[in-house]
């Protein structure tokens, strides 16, 4: 838990003087509700950064010291079939698509942006995996690898164009199987996840053919699990899956925000973070042993 520490507070000072650094380059202030939109967000993080340390100590961490231990637990065949690790992709994922926006809305430069929103999941996903691997968890290799592969997922979209055709997004509905109470996680309650692909196909498509494809319409493909949601870690009571885990196969159509053209900076910025989320629309969904079933509003 030491170790831990250290990561976290070298990032949280760290973070103080490279921000600085990069306020001094502006030449230009802009504000938002009468306060500067560089500090604003530059203090901002570090708050987050410090709640989040918090949360995650009193979560997981606390009263659960142990030598470290590092676990593999087989990816795709795991107590999730691999949908947490989905989950550690997206994670990260997002969390840099966020801060990148969010630091492009604040007037840093581009090179700046991407250094911080690479630092923050990185540092983030790093000092998770520490700290599970003094707790009652474990230092997962695998999963801080899918972290990585989402952040460098971010990173390369900003630089080969192309690569923004293809967005990866989430969904969520409360399963029932995990009780809203004070030791609820959505991490708990896998069985509510998909996480998708959202294809642009407008824009993919020969421009002789994309005129035909709506603008604001992608198509996604989804992955989730049945039967993979529990709290079976927790001592006296436990809770666990009614059935035997089954993989979960999606396709659907998807709302491409970005199609929508906004002035308002601010309003922009906020309509490309909720661009990686995936609202319900009509779907196909299949699950292992089980036909497949057409819903109008598939979201789980």
């Amino acid at each position: 838990m030491r170790v831990f520490s250290v990561v976290f507070l070298f990032f949280l000072f760290f973070s103080v003087p490279l921000f600085s650094q990069f306020q001094k380059d502006s030449v230009q202030t802009k504000t938002f509700l009468g306060i500067e939109r560089k500090p604003m967000l530059k203090y901002g993080i570090i708050a987050y950064s410090a709640a989040s340390f918090y949360v995650e100590y009193q979560w997981w961490w606390k009263g659960n010291y142990h030598s470290f231990q590092y676990e593999n637990d087989h990816f795709w065949n795991n107590y999730s079939l691999g949908v947490d690790k989905f989950g550690h992709f997206y994670t990260s994922y997002f969390y840099f698509s966020a801060v990148y926006e969010l630091m492009l809305w604040a007037e840093f430069d581009e090179q700046d942006a991407a250094l911080i929103a690479f630092l923050m999941p990185f540092s983030h996903a790093l000092s998770i995996e520490i700290g599970d691997g003094f707790s009652t968890f474990a230092f997962s290799g695998p999963d801080l690898a899918a972290n990585v592969l989402g952040i460098g997922y971010g990173l390369l979209q900003r630089n080969v164009p192309y690569l923004q055709h293809f967005k990866f997004k989430w969904s969520y509905y409360p399963s029932g199987i995990i009780p809203f109470d004070g030791k609820f996680r959505i991490t708990d309650d896998y069985d509510g996840h998909i996480y998708w692909l959202s294809v642009d196909v407008h824009n993919i498509l020969p421009s002789s053919l994309g005129e035909y494809w709506p603008r604001f319409l992608n198509l996604a493909v989804g992955y989730g699990g049945k039967n993979i949601s529990g709290r079976p870690q927790l001592i006296g009571d436990p809770i666990y899956s009614p059935g035997a885990p089954s993989r979960k196969w999606a396709v659907s159509l998807d709302y491409n925000l970005g199609s929508f053209d906004i002035d308002n900076d601010f309003l922009y910025a906020v309509r490309n973070i909720v661009d990686y989320f995936h609202f319900p629309a009509p779907g196909i969904r299949k699950i292992e042993h089980q036909p497949a079933e057409f819903k109008p509003l598939l979201i789980n």
